[in-house]
């Protein structure tokens, strides 16, 4: 119990640091979770702002706290820190935790980068950027992705830092290339599609296309059989002419190409996706090409037993795990819970499909029930149930077809997505130039 006004103020400002972390974690482990909508993380994020903003009226001694922790506290407490620091314009404390940080730490360092996305202070930017130029292998990767997400132009300090960089941070370089569309970086990018790092050539394929290089696109086509990294971009860029070769491609490969036709979006794969969905591997990525072509709500509720770690079972309880028993909770009940997901059974999916097919036209792209468009995807991007996977295609679908980005993450606090939506709505109702239905590349006709 506090015995003072200042071991009182002391208290709080410990316990918002330890929520607003709670918080941050949380915000993190919901965006996977297929029951929870990106407006209800949105709740998440007006109580994690309660808390910093709490931090941030709480002043020095609010800062030193912060400052004691950002150097000795979790991953959370770091971002909280970072965040208040920002807003607080304490560079030299921003400054004195990233000296502290141990590159290695992945959680801090994504902790670090997720603060600078939302809160660095466009009067620092000049000289960060000067930091990021210089290629530090610490602060290129945490300051590249910052600076990509928030679409600053830094493309000669980007490039510069890719040839300094870490090989484990060059993805996040290549990335933010992409996300700030630099003409300057395809000769390199294109390179880096021959890299030996898996992860550098799938985000140089991504970064192509938002580009606009045409060339990604043959490319990804003849690596799509051995390599399944330019599946993804293969389907975000081509039109139908990808549908054969993936359609093909998906008897050895179901899972990848799964997903890739539902966002190529031609209604003629909706008969193949229903039948991957008895394909164990196959049956969650054939669901949500489904629901990207159809929009249709198909759920159920299943019972989704919990992972067994053997390493913390006993011997008696391996032995039956071996014998093929599951293992109850002691009344005969399974360890487990029940689920609410898009429904992944052939039945419920050839009932619709059977009712509701005639409404699609073979050889015509849809999305969410409609015809391809810039509409149809800031609807689909906007609609409150839209699985956060199919959101995070929608906008690579939108700067990649379109040529139209308008700076859209889907890890944005929800109140900055709305605002963006809002204008990509706008702006949409006006593009007479493309036509509905119709595949696009960099916004020509494919």
């Amino acid at each position: 119990m506090a015995t003072s006004t200042r071991a009182f103020y002391i208290d709080l400002y410990r316990e918002h640091l330890e929520e607003a972390s709670f918080l941050y974690e949380q915000r993190l482990a919901l965006y996977p979770n297929p029951e929870v909508t990106w407006k209800k993380i949105g709740a998440f994020e007006e109580r994690l702002e309660a808390h910093i903003d709490g931090l941030v009226v709480g002043d020095k001694l609010a800062l030193d706290i912060c400052k004691t922790h950002a150097a000795e506290g979790d991953f959370g407490e770091l971002f909280a820190a970072m965040c208040v620091f920002c807003r607080q314009a304490r560079r030299d404390l921003v400054l004195s935790a990233l000296e502290q940080l141990d590159p290695g730490d992945n959680k801090k360092a994504t902790a670090v980068a997720d603060a600078f996305k939302f809160e660095i202070p466009d009067a620092w930017l000049s000289d960060f950027l000067t930091l990021l130029g210089s290629g530090d292998p610490k602060l290129a990767p945490i300051l590249g992705r910052a600076f990509g997400y928030r679409r600053q132009q830094c493309g000669p300090q980007l490039m510069n830092a890719m040839r300094r960089c870490a090989p484990a941070a060059l993805p996040g370089i290549v990335w933010s290339l992409g996300r700030i569309a630099y003409e300057p970086a395809k000769g390199p990018l294109l390179d880096y599609l021959h890299s030996e790092e898996e992860p550098v050539r799938s985000a140089a394929a991504i970064a192509l296309a938002r580009i606009g290089e045409h060339a990604v696109i043959d490319y990804c086509l003849g690596q799509a059989a051995a390599n399944s990294w330019s599946i993804l971009p293969l389907a975000l860029a081509g039109g139908h002419s990808v549908l054969g070769p993936l359609t093909e491609l998906s008897r050895k490969k179901a899972a990848e190409c799964a997903i890739a036709l539902g966002i190529i979006g031609d209604p003629a794969s909706v008969p193949l996706l229903i039948s991957l969905l008895e394909q164990e591997d196959a049956s969650g990525p054939a669901a949500l090409a489904l629901l990207c072509i159809t929009g249709a709500d198909l759920y159920e509720t299943v019972f989704v037993p919990d992972e067994m770690d053997e390493g913390e079972l006993f011997d008696s309880e391996r032995e039956q795990l071996k014998q093929g028993k599951p293992l109850d909770r002691g009344d005969g009940r399974p360890f487990g819970s029940n689920v609410t997901r898009l429904s992944q059974n052939p039945d419920d999916w050839n009932r619709w499909w059977r009712t509701n097919g005639t409404r699609f036209v073979p050889g015509v792209p849809y999305r969410h029930g409609g015809s391809l468009s810039p509409g149809r995807l800031t609807e689909m991007l906007a609609a409150d149930r839209t699985p956060n996977v199919l959101r995070r295609f929608g906008c690579e679908e939108l700067a990649i077809r379109y040529r139209s980005d308008f700076g859209l993450e889907t890890d944005m606090p929800a109140v900055r997505q709305i605002k963006l939506l809002s204008e990509a709505a706008v702006w949409s109702t006006s593009q007479v130039r493309f036509q509905e239905g119709a595949w696009y590349f960099a916004g020509t006709p494919v």
